[in-house]
This record gives C-alpha cells, sequence and structure tokens, in this order.
C-alpha cells in the first residue's frame, strides 16, 4: 500500500469578485456581491477588510470555467502559476516560486480549508464543491506567518448544513475531456449533518507525442483523476461545533513533455557523441518527439479535526490536521526520439500541523486575537537519472546517478492581533508574530554516472540543519470616510526562512525578508450599483530567494541563492458597474514595476557570461541589477461582461464573457530576450448557460482562450549532463466544452 502524503495544491483569485443572486429556476437576478471572507481570522465582508484582499465564489468559479489552478491566471493580475517536474510554482506579484528540494519552501502560502500545504506536488486536481477562495496579497507574517513574503492563497470547501441537498454532473470538452461529479449533503439527526462530493475527470491533453516507441503515448494528458471529500458537522450545542474532514485525491498523468528551446550539447563523452544524433526538434510548441514512456502520478490523503467554542465574549478554535503524500515521475530528460536520458523522482511527504486560537466577539472598541501555530513535516525524495552513450563500438549505458534526500521542517509560532476603534469611523490596527523555524536533511549520492561522488550532507563544511527565528509585526490604519467608503494604509514586514542546498553543495542561504507598505480604498458609490476598489503598494525586498539547476561538484542540483536587494512597487484599480438588472460590467487595471536593485549571478546555460569583475562575493558573477523580475508584467487589464435574459416560463440564460491583457514578462532573472521573454497577449473566456425553469438542471457551453494563444509558462534548464539548455511548458490551447448539472 502506498504511504500517501501531503499536497493538494494551489489555487487563487479574482480581482473582480462578482456574484449572480440564486433565483425560482435560475440566476437571473446579477448583481455585486457581498462575500463574507475569513483572510483575518474571523469573519467579516469582502468590502470592510482592509487588506489588499481578492475573493471569488465557487459558483462564480464555476459560472466562469475555473476549475483547475492554470485557469485561475486569466482573472488575476500578477498571479503566475507554472509547472516543473511534478509540482505546480505560483507567483503573485512576482514573488513566491521555490525549488522543488525536501526543504525548499514557497514564498506564496497555500491554504486548503486552513491547512498549509507545503509541497507543489498535486496542484492539477479539479476544483469542486468550492465555497470560495481568498487572495492576500503582500506579506501575511502576523495571522498566517510560515513563508507568507508573497501572500496567501486559501481555498475553503463548502460545509455539511441541515438540509438535503444533491448535484450530480457531467462535462465533455476538447480533447476528450470527460469529467463526472456528484455531491450529497444529508442531515443526520438534529445537531448532525455529512457532506460527500467527488470528482473524477480525465483529458487528452494537448502536447502531441510523435514518438512511437513501446510504452508511449500519442498526448501528455490526465489519464484519471479522482478526488473525493468527506465532513461530518457536529453542532454540540451551547455554541460548541466540531467538524471532520477527510480528502483523498488520486492524480495520474501521462508525464511531462521535455520541449527544448535550444541545444547545448555537455556530458561525458559517450553522452555528447549520442547527443550530436539527436534530430531537430519540431518547429510546432504543441508537439514533442519523446521515446520514453513518461508519467506523473500523486496520491494524497489529508484530514483534519476543527473545534470551535464560544465562552462569552471570547471564541476558542482548534484545527489539528495530517496530510501524506506519495509521487511518482517518470521524464525524457533529453526530450528526443533517441534513448539519451532517462529521468525519475519518486517523493514521499508527511506533514501535521496545529493552531489554536483565542478571539473577542464582544461590541466594545477592542478586538483581539491570540493564537499559537505549530507545523512540521517529513520528505524523502530519490532522484534516478539514465544516461547512454555512443562509441564506436555501439550505444553504451552509463552507471546511473542516484540521489537519495531526506529533509524535514518545522515551525513553531506565538501570534497576536489588534484592532482599537479610536472613534465609530477610525480604527488602529497592530499585530506581531514571533516564528523559530528549524530545517535538517542529509544527502546520500549512491551513482553519478561512474564519476566521483560529490561529499554527503552531512559533512566537515555543512552540517545538514540550520535555524532561524524572526519577529514579524504589522502597523495599520482604517477610516470610514464615508458611507460604504474605507480608506485603510498598512505597513507591515515578511520572512521566509534561509536553508541549505541540500540536492547540491550544502551551501547555506539566507532568510528572505520584506518590508512592506500599502494604502488603499474600498467603495460602494451610487446607492450601491458601482463598486471601486484601489491599492497603491511597495515592497522593499531583502535576500529574495533564486533557484535553479545547475552541475556543482560534477553532479546536478538545484542551486538557491540570495538576490541582495529588489524593489517592487504599483497600483491596483478594479471596479464593478451594474448597468442594469440584467447587466453587470467589471474591468481592473494593474501597474507593477519589479526590478533587482542588487543581483549578482551567472545563467547556467551561458556558455560565455559576460562576467562582472566588480561582483562582491569574488567570483565575477554577471550584474543583473536593473533586470526585472520574473512573472511579472509591467501593465495588466481584464474587462468582463456578464448578461443575463429570461426566456419567458421556459427559464434564465446567464452568458459572462473575460478578457485579459497582460504586458511581457520573463520567466527568469535574466531577462533573455528570446529564452525568457513572453511578449504581450490576450486571453478570452466565454461561458453561456441556460437554467431550465423549476427542474434544478443547468447546460453550459464554455470557450476558454478563444485567441488559442499559446504561451511558455515556464523556463526549466536541463542538468549538464546532457548539457545546460532550456527547456519549457506551455500553456494551455483552446477549449470548448459542455457541461450538465442537476441539482435537488
Amino acid at each position: 500500500m502506498k504511504k500517501l502524503k501531503s499536497g493538494v495544491a494551489l489555487v487563487a483569485l479574482l480581482a473582480p469578485s462578482v456574484a449572480v443572486a440564486q433565483a425560482e429556476g435560475g440566476r437571473g437576478n446579477i448583481g455585486i456581491d457581498d462575500i463574507v471572507v475569513t483572510a483575518e481570522k474571523r469573519a467579516t465582508n469582502l468590502q470592510d477588510t482592509a487588506i489588499a484582499i481578492s475573493a471569488i465564489s465557487g459558483d462564480k468559479m464555476e459560472d466562469r470555467g475555473i476549475d483547475d489552478v492554470s485557469k485561475l491566471q486569466s482573472y488575476i493580475p500578477n498571479l503566475h502559476v507554472g509547472q516543473e517536474q511534478d509540482g505546480f510554482k505560483i507567483s503573485l506579484r512576482g514573488i513566491g516560486l521555490q525549488g522543488t528540494t525536501s526543504i525548499t519552501d514557497p514564498g506564496v502560502a497555500f491554504y486548503n480549508d486552513g491547512f498549509y500545504i507545503s509541497r507543489p506536488a498535486g496542484g492539477s486536481a479539479v476544483f469542486f464543491d468550492i465555497d470560495r477562495v481568498e487572495v492576500l496579497r503582500g506579506p501575511q507574517g502576523t495571522l498566517y506567518g510560515r513563508n507568507a513574503t508573497g501572500g496567501v492563497v486559501n481555498i475553503i470547501s463548502k460545509e455539511p448544513k441541515q438540509v438535503l441537498e444533491g448535484r450530480v454532473g457531467a462535462s465533455y470538452g476538447s480533447r476528450d475531456l470527460l469529467e463526472f461529479r456528484g455531491m450529497l449533503n444529508v442531515p443526520v439527526g438534529d445537531n448532525v449533518a455529512a457532506r460527500v462530493s467527488a470528482v473524477r475527470s480525465e483529458e487528452g491533453g494537448y502536447v502531441k507525442n510523435l514518438s512511437t516507441a513501446p510504452g508511449t503515448k500519442d498526448l501528455f494528458g490526465r489519464d484519471g483523476d479522482l478526488t473525493v471529500r468527506g465532513q461530518l458537522l457536529f453542532d454540540a450545542g451551547d455554541d460548541f461545533e466540531v467538524l471532520v474532514s477527510a480528502t483523498y485525491s488520486d492524480l495520474n498523468g501521462s508525464g511531462v513533455a521535455m520541449q527544448f528551446l535550444e541545444r547545448n550539447i555537455g556530458g561525458p563523452p559517450p553522452t555528447r557523441a549520442l547527443l550530436a544524433t539527436v534530430p531537430a526538434d519540431p518547429i510546432d510548441n504543441m508537439t514533442a518527439n519523446n521515446d520514453t514512456p513518461a508519467f506523473n502520478d500523486t496520491e494524497t490523503l489529508s484530514t483534519f479535526i476543527r473545534l470551535k467554542k464560544s465562552f462569552g465574549d471570547i471564541d476558542a478554535f482548534l484545527q489539528a490536521g495530517k496530510l501524506w503524500q506519495d509521487t511518482h515521475l517518470q521524464q525524457d530528460f533529453d526530450g528526443s526520439p533517441v534513448p539519451v536520458s532517462i529521468f525519475n523522482k519518486d517523493q514521499e511527504n508527511d506533514a501535521q500541523s496545529v493552531e489554536f486560537r483565542l478571539s473577542s466577539n464582544n461590541n466594545g472598541p477592542l478586538e483581539w486575537i491570540l493564537g499559537a501555530y505549530y507545523f512540521d513535516e517529513d520528505t524523502y525524495i530519490l532522484r534516478r537519472v539514465r544516461l547512454n552513450g555512443l562509441t564506436p563500438g555501439g550505444m553504451i549505458s552509463l552507471p546511473d546517478f542516484l540521489l537519495d534526500e531526506w529533509g524535514s521542517g518545522s515551525t513553531i509560532a506565538g501570534f497576536a492581533s489588534t484592532t482599537y476603534s479610536l472613534a465609530d469611523d477610525f480604527r488602529l490596527t497592530t499585530g506581531i508574530r514571533y516564528t523559530h523555524d528549524k530545517k535538517s536533511g542529509r544527502k546520500v549520492t549512491r551513482g553519478n554516472f561512474g564519476q566521483p561522488f560529490p561529499p554527503d550532507i552531512p559533512n566537515a563544511a555543512f552540517p545538514g540543519r540550520a535555524t532561524f527565528s524572526k519577529i514579524t509585526w504589522k502597523a495599520g490604519i482604517e477610516w470610514n470616510a464615508a458611507d460604504d467608503v474605507m480608506v485603510y494604509a498598512n505597513a507591515s514586514n515578511g520572512y521566509k526562512a534561509g536553508g541549505f542546498n541540500i540536492s547540491s553543495s550544502g551551501a547555506p542561504y539566507d532568510p528572505e525578508t520584506i518590508m512592506a507598505y500599502e494604502a488603499g480604498i474600498k467603495s460602494k458609490l451610487l446607492g450601491g450599483l458601482a463598486q471601486i476598489n484601489a491599492d497603491a503598494f511597495y515592497y522593499a525586498y531583502d535576500d529574495m530567494q533564486l533557484t535553479t539547476l545547475t552541475t556543482i561538484n560534477n553532479a546536478p542540483g538545484q542551486f538557491t541563492t540570495n538576490a541582495a536587494k529588489s524593489t517592487l512597487y504599483g497600483f491596483e484599480v478594479d471596479g464593478q458597474f451594474k448597468i442594469a438588472d440584467s447587466l453587470l460590467l467589471s474591468a481592473s487595471y494593474a501597474y507593477i514595476n519589479a526590478t533587482f536593485d542588487e543581483y549578482f549571478n551567472t545563467d547556467p546555460r551561458d556558455p560565455a557570461p559576460v562576467f562582472n569583475p566588480n561582483d562582491p562575493g569574488g567570483l565575477g558573477r554577471t550584474d543583473l541589477s536593473g533586470k526585472q523580475v520574473p512573472y511579472v508584467s509591467k501593465h495588466t487589464i481584464t474587462a468582463g461582461l456578464q448578461y443575463g435574459f429570461d426566456i419567458g416560463t421556459a427559464g434564465n440564460v446567464v452568458a459572462a464573457l473575460n478578457t485579459t491583457w497582460h504586458d511581457e514578462l520573463f520567466l527568469r532573472e535574466y531577462n533573455h530576450p528570446i529564452i525568457d521573454r513572453v511578449p504581450s497577449n490576450t486571453k478570452t473566456d466565454l461561458t453561456v448557460t441556460y437554467f431550465v425553469a423549476g427542474t434544478g438542471l443547468s447546460i453550459t457551453g464554455y470557450a476558454t482562450n478563444l485567441e488559442n494563444n499559446v504561451q511558455k509558462n515556464n523556463v526549466y534548464i536541463s542538468p549538464g549532463f546532457i548539457g545546460l539548455s532550456a527547456t519549457t511548458a506551455y500553456s494551455r490551447p483552446r477549449s470548448l466544452g459542455v457541461r450538465l448539472d442537476y441539482m435537488f
């Protein structure tokens, strides 16, 4: 039996938060939604929450066809989701990417129902039966703490309730997408309710594989993904509530295509000779020629118990959870029809966390939260690389590269937050958090293509352990300048623990810190017919952590370095306008300037870098100051239109059109104009839903990426034993489909 491990993946947000009120027989009354969020660890209206936050309801996600991580990017400015090996990489405003070793951490903290997910695997799970998604931009070091320098993404499931209801549905779409889903909510007596939801999905994929080698498949797609969630809610009376939840997912993919942007031949002489026989790569971005059978499978089980109890003017909250995850990946590392190299990665992860909070619930001038948090995880990774070569006597197989890696991490934190009303319309907020992080690990190389083994970790130079402590804080003001108009300003700092390069040299890297200033306004105007929000920010980063793949001590491995200083600043404006009872317009604009103030490094793929003799590290690395921070577009514009109308007694129709344009961005800090650059582009999505009157039946037709605009979404440098070359994965092309749902 597989030892299940951590994960459920990511997800994320929306600039315009729109909703359609449920009417009998359909959703015909289109309006601006009032979303209740828990971003500040207590329930507040989105418009009364004095931070840069976006939220989208689960119903709205379904209306817009947002059923996986990648589709969120069309609705959220400065959100980027890329894939590398078996995991997803998320950034907000250019912050949050991470490596894939056992102790590297993301800069955007991802939560599923309040449970922190540390490993990126499993991010392709289909979203279903979700209440809402909340995305907090900027450092959230006080209330969330761990690795939240870039922000927080929190997926919140729908919980059981005291009604009998259910839902079944199916979808069919491009590339033979076939999906089945169902949900059942059942009262069990007067004080217990149960809810079960499940979704199964498979899709042929959008990258065609030309290879006819045994075991290969025609497309890199999903062979069949299953996610099941069960919940039990018990109302014990006397303001005491218990929720038990468990989620199981089994994601089975046919692998990740290695598509090369260039070919730099390297490695041992026999391997170089074999690489010289590799034919030209396919010109079409949606075509590969990989001769190795590929797979990318992730199995996850997570469970938690949540207790809520009121004691007069004080609310108590306790949540404890555990997560297990197994991932298994196989890739054609040379991305060609020639059998040069195969990569395997097997990972096991288990994690657990406990959070306890006390908070005020009275109507006095002082609101407060006091809490403690504990998290710990253990990860094992086995990496295997098979390498072939060509000699005058024919093809040979070199001894395997085998690397075992064990990593552990733990966090203990205590935090407090207060809001004090100096007057009915003016409040002061403060927050403080102490965090202590510990990391340890060891690495053993059991094979290195017949070459000498690099030093294991720990060793005399690098002990394989590190500890870090930090106090983070927040201070802010909130002012109700008028009815339905709130102005706020915050100053806060954030921190992400340092570590050491466990998969390569063992060399340490420093914590990443940020000082952030943010000010904004949230408003509803014209009697609620318009909503306009604006936010401006200035971030000063020290020691931003950046990771690349390179060769150290004649062996491949990831290497994380610190960019000395970087500055990010900009503003975001979004508005929603109810033009008529059945017509809603939404629009947003985001500007961000994100550059490195001081950073020295050398592009691993550049065979002849231009060195800077003024490198303060004495290594002659390239000066990257002034380069654009990866995954950031300077300008992003979104526009949406939602229109609903009745068709007599037959029901209602709701149509939604959303388009996003973003300026050019770069996928690595080196800003190479061909390898790293993604040009400005536009992506448009369309959905049309017919709600059959009085039946609970709805039929939706959808089209995503109408322009069929396909772009690079990540750059990965192939390891030196086959030549340091840039490879990539591409975004999803146009998709068409139909959904059928029945609710009762």
